[in-house]
């Protein structure tokens, strides 16, 4: 801290007051996937003005907001600060006792126990989990960190990674327990990529996993279409089987096939808001639209042109965002953090489109901020809160911070120099 700012408090203040551009375009972004969130869980409730219109939108609002306050918070906490250390180990350790307590105590829905009802709340741990999974991962392997000298450091990312994971499985809940799998590999990709051994071994056991676990669904997946839905006493599941049926077939299931027909419908323009007939008339099933297939809905009322494309986009830039302020920090664990955080992000953005396209099975994850769930949506406002945090230090360390009217005034003028994300003043 300067002399001038020492005798200047106020000043100080002001300084913190301002955003960067890259942080200006961050909110904007999270904003639109909020506001498309909540205007079309609104529209899967919605049938007619006489159809009484299910309140979940209004309890995305009320998570939304409360995420917004995790997200300040979380971007207070620095990566190396004793704060964020104590967070994420008590995070990471309490995780698990929640997934322990759910498979003792939780609440079955479809088939699967992945809830913990407190009151009217419901919980599901698995989320929360696999955030600091992913901060317990980076503290690990990170070159400046607490156990930075300590070779067998590396010996226990297998039960770190293994232990979420095989409780996950257990409930089950194969989409969530997945991904965890493509941050950590993305944490060891940058950590020891110069290292042709290490890359060798990751890319054997990708190799591994990947061919293994296609052979192992095919396999069970033929198995299952002459399995009685009694015998769930396997490793996967009767709907697991069935799902996996389904992909395999090339007519696909019913999920599968209406969500396609929902989102091709739209065209280029869409329906019109409220319009779609699919969603309306329970083609597209009204229990999972507001979640697992919330981008179809999207692209029937609003099109290609107005919902497909600006949602991706967004995803895009925000993942590239992110990652920008990964690459530039000058602290390790913040730039695994950023790594393994905007993995996650856009492992669920791609699993979600891609099983809504049919390109790979069913699995259930949502998608961040526009799919309806008050864990999910808590812990990606939390994730995306510590690498806002490792933004916020990279501006002010940089003091390239500029005040949010001049952000607004020159936003268009910059947006072609999005990826450098700040604006030099010139004296």
């Amino acid at each position: 801290m300067s002399g001038n700012e020492r005798k200047h408090p106020a000043g100080m203040a002001e300084q913190r007051a301002v955003l960067s551009l890259g942080e200006l375009v961050w909110w904007l972004l999270i904003s639109f996937l909020v506001l498309y969130g909540v205007l079309f869980i609104y529209s899967t409730g919605y049938i007619s003005e006489d159809y009484p219109v299910r309140a979940t939108w209004t309890r995305h609002i009320v998570w939304c907001g409360t995420g917004v306050l995790l997200a300040w918070g979380a971007s207070r906490l620095t990566a190396h600060g004793l704060a964020m250390r104590w967070l994420t180990w008590a995070g990471y350790v309490g995780s698990l006792l929640l997934l322990t307590l759910v498979l003792v105590f939780g609440t079955t829905i479809g088939g699967a126990r992945r809830w913990l009802v407190i009151g009217s709340l419901m919980l599901q741990p698995a989320e929360f989990a696999k955030v600091f999974t992913m901060l317990a991962v980076c503290r690990l392997a990170s070159p400046d960190g607490d156990l930075a000298r300590k070779w067998w450091r590396y010996f226990l990312l297998l039960p770190i990674i293994g232990v979420p994971f095989a409780l996950i499985v257990v409930e089950p809940s194969f989409g969530n327990a997945f991904s965890l799998l493509p941050g950590s590999f993305a944490v060891l990709g940058v950590r020891f990529a110069w290292r042709p051994l290490w890359t060798l071994v990751m890319l054997l056991l990708i190799v591994g996993l990947v061919g293994g676990g296609i052979m192992l669904t095919r396999v069970r997946s033929g198995e299952g279409l002459s399995m009685s839905f009694s015998q769930e006493n396997s490793f996967f599941r009767s709907y697991h089987l069935s799902r996996m049926a389904n992909y395999l077939t090339p007519a696909g299931g019913w999920n599968e096939r209406q969500s396609m027909m929902t989102l091709a419908s739209g065209g280029m323009t869409g329906k019109g808001y409220l319009n779609g007939t699919m969603k309306s008339l329970g083609y597209l099933p009204r229990t999972v639209a507001p979640t697992d297939f919330i981008f179809s809905v999207i692209g029937e009322e609003m099109g290609f042109a107005f919902g497909s494309l600006p949602v991706l986009l967004a995803y895009m830039i925000l993942v590239a965002i992110g990652l920008h302020w990964g690459a530039y920090t000058k602290d390790g664990i913040a730039m695994l953090n950023c790594v393994a955080l905007m993995t996650l992000v856009c492992t669920h953005v791609l699993v979600n489109v891609g099983m809504t396209v049919r390109l790979i099975p069913v699995i259930g994850l949502p998608l961040p901020f526009l799919s309806y769930g008050g864990s999910f949506t808590l812990s990606m406002f939390l994730a995306l809160g510590f690498v806002w945090g490792v933004g916020r230090r990279n501006a002010m360390q940089s003091k390239e911070r500029i005040p949010i009217k001049v952000a607004e005034s020159e936003f268009c003028i910059n947006l072609l120099n999005l990826f450098k994300l700040t604006i030099k003043t010139k004296p």
